[in-house]
């Protein structure tokens, strides 16, 4: 933590340390011409789902703990200053739980920090974020990740435990904490303000409320990130020499990147003269899709040919790239991998990379030439299967897209099970009930040919999906979950990306273009089609709604099995 006498310094939130450099430098710089761009609707509507879910878990604390709780008001209901004072006010009262505490400016640290879930632990207050994503993994004892928990709970007796946070701890079975870098290093920020006003535990601990309704902790303190960070030396790169990336905790990399961040800010504030070089460039990453410099930043990069434009390059990798004089997508589409052999790339990795230019260079996804269609597994009776979900999945659509001769259905012919009113566990149990039904009755037909079900990215989504809902019981005909588990399920998306080489990432919709596939929904899209369901349970346009999804459906089950009979 940094000392700065100048009381004029702009303070960085719990993001900043998460965030990319140059969006930083940019919204500093005052010499900076371009404009960001307003949220779309896409990401306004993952705004929007965010605070939703935020408040309906405030929410559900309030009902669980009664007077146990401060609510602060939020930023539309009071002044940042009031805000503050009773955010001070409840600390020092010892609430046992604080909900959207704003937290006094840490000046010294230049830190500022609005924390969703203040837990009193002791005489000491715990972070806890609540999150619009999944914040646990199944547990799987065979798992790497699951000994890696074992080894290093540090004292997290609970790692996982019900939203019950004031009574003894209620873990949660079969699950385990996830951690995630960016949500650790936000935690990271919480904790590092409430060690600057004193009312930190001595030990790093963090808390995430995601989807599940449940609260992951995470020991803050514990190596869990690999970083790869080339060091230059006497015109040569170091690395650990046994696994080429070195483990950090969270605390690690947060101090690392806040710090970094404000030298960032630091010389942007002070930049008066646009033709100087600034201190970062800019490097395309996974956050630039919606990033509001998404724009200008991309133009600068297209006019230089930056190599970051390679998908797999991420800010590692381009730092390599550039020590070794490779600073266009087009000389990494060129490249030999023998003249990177002492460099912390591995060769898989930079075949890929090498693989990725050459598709950007030809401007469309590239067959490998070593690509074999037999290894893409097929059977008598095939069945493409795809779910369609909102806070619960709504629909699941079948498609019988290769039958025998003497099969009654053409091939083809679609099935959904869908409700397109408000469900409950019981309504959302019910469609997977009739799905089952509809799967056992084709196996009792299908007797002595193979079958085979299809889907992409199917074991993370259909499968977990029936997984989850098997496992509730909600209503009779449910499968266990080794039923599910002994379906023969083929998951297309290893596959494809065996099969092409792409810039543009392995995603349903990329792939199905280049194997000739069209949706015949102008719009289609996983986004969209959550706004055509709220409004056909909101009663606009419904039936044209619902149709729409059945067709949007539909059309993915197709594109799935059009994968299969592409070039």
């Amino acid at each position: 933590m940094t000392e700065h006498a100048r009381p004029d310094v702009p303070l960085l939130g719990a993001y900043a340390a998460k965030q990319c450099p140059y969006r930083l430098f940019r919204e500093h710089d005052p010499t900076e011409a371009a404009v960001p761009a307003p949220p779309d609707d896409a990401l306004q509507e993952l705004f929007d789902d965010g605070i939703a879910f935020e408040a309906s878990i405030g929410e559900e604390l309030v009902e669980l703990h009664g007077d146990a709780v401060a609510v602060i008001p939020g930023r539309s209901e009071a002044e940042p200053d009031e805000r503050r004072a009773l955010t001070d006010a409840a600390l020092a009262a010892g609430t046992p739980i604080i909900l959207g505490a704003l937290m006094q400016r840490d000046t010294t640290g230049r830190r500022l920090g609005e924390i969703d879930v203040l837990l009193r632990v002791g005489d000491r207050y715990r972070p806890i974020d609540v999150k619009h994503h999944r914040c646990t993994t199944n547990a799987d004892e065979d798992s790497d990740e699951a000994e890696d928990t074992e080894e290093a709970a540090d004292g997290l007796s609970t790692p996982v435990q019900t939203l019950d946070l004031l009574g003894p701890a209620v873990a949660v079975a079969g699950l385990e904490a996830k951690y995630r870098e960016d949500d650790c290093l936000q935690l990271a920020h919480y904790y590092r303000m409430l060690q600057a006003h004193g009312y930190a535990e001595p030990h790093a601990v963090g808390g995430i409320i995601g989807t599940e309704r449940v609260v992951a902790w995470f020991d803050l303190e514990s190596p869990r990130f690999s970083t790869l960070t080339p060091q230059q030396s006497d015109g040569a790169i170091t690395y650990h020499r046994r696994h080429r990336t070195t483990k950090r905790t969270a605390l690690d990399r947060y101090d690392f990147e806040f710090d970094f961040r404000l030298r960032v800010v630091d010389e942007a504030i002070e930049r008066r003269d646009r033709s100087a070089s600034p201190p970062v460039l800019p490097v395309s990453v996974v956050e630039c899709t919606r990033c509001p410099w998404h724009d200008p930043c991309h133009a600068d990069m297209e006019a230089v040919d930056d190599v970051s434009l390679v998908k797999p390059v991420g800010y590692p990798e381009w730092s390599v790239h550039r020590f070794m004089g490779v600073t266009t997508v087009t000389q990494l589409a060129a490249l030999d991998p023998a003249t990177y052999v002492d460099t912390p790339l591995t060769e898989h990795a930079l075949v890929n990379q090498i693989r990725s230019a050459q598709a950007a260079v030809a401007g469309q996804m590239l067959i490998d030439p070593d690509w074999d269609e037999s290894l893409v597994p097929r059977a008598d009776v095939e069945i493409d299967l795809d779910l369609e979900n909102a806070a619960r999945v709504y629909l699941w659509g079948a498609r019988l897209s290769r039958v025998p001769d003497d099969w009654p259905e053409p091939a083809g012919s679609y099935t959904a099970f869908a409700s397109f009113d408000e469900l409950d566990d019981v309504g959302e149990a019910e469609l997977v009930a009739r799905l089952w039904a509809w799967l056992d009755d084709i196996g009792r037909r299908a007797a002595g040919r193979t079958v085979r079900i299809y889907g992409y990215s199917i074991g993370s989504t259909e499968v977990a999906a029936l997984r989850r809902i098997a496992a509730g019981g909600a209503v009779p005909g449910l499968p266990s979950i080794d039923d599910v588990m002994a379906l023969p399920w083929v998951d297309l998306l290893p596959l494809m990306r065996r099969k092409y080489w792409s810039n543009w990432g392995h995603g349903l919709k990329v792939v199905a273009a280049a194997a000739g596939f069209a949706w015949r929904d102008d719009d289609p899209g996983g986004y969209a089609s959550m706004g055509w369901y709220r409004d056909a349970v909101a009663g606009v346009d419904r039936e044209a709604n619902i149709a729409r999804l059945l067709m949007y459906n539909e059309d993915d089950c197709a594109a799935t099995a059009a994968l299969r009979v592409s070039p």
